[in-house]
């Protein structure tokens, strides 16, 4: 079975075909934690221009597996040069980044809810 969702998701992102999120996940939202905004911006620290973002907008907190304690999150940002929406998805397990994907189609998601992220639209160096 857990093969069989592999190679159903491995063509679900070959084909660009999105499926909602399952209700599970949907259920798990939770909202970010301060603790959550701060990491993300001491990892962008030193990596962009501040003062860059229009808008920014962090979502809720969802866990993807909880067999694996796996959770997940996106960002969404808009910049001077470019009002469309930027997307990135990140995934963490243990408070240790697995993953972060430019772009990641759940993150597009209608049922995630985003947040106001000042601290990212107002960072330092």
């Amino acid at each position: 079975m857990k093969n069989k969702f592999l190679v159903c998701a491995a063509l679900l992102a070959l084909t660009g075909c999105q499926t909602p999120a399952p209700q599970s996940v949907t259920d798990s939202q939770r909202p970010p934690s301060s603790a959550v905004r701060r990491e993300y911006i001491d990892a962008l620290r030193g990596t962009i221009k501040p003062g860059n973002f229009v808008k920014a907008e962090i979502s809720s907190v969802v866990l993807l597996n909880p067999e694996k304690q796996i959770y997940a999150y996106c960002t969404r940002t808009t910049e001077r040069s470019n009002p469309n929406w930027s997307y990135i998805g990140l995934g963490l397990q243990h408070n240790m980044i697995l993953y972060l994907k430019k772009n990641d189609y759940r993150c597009h998601g209608k049922l995630l809810r985003y947040y106001d992220f000042p601290e990212l639209r107002n960072m330092k160096y």
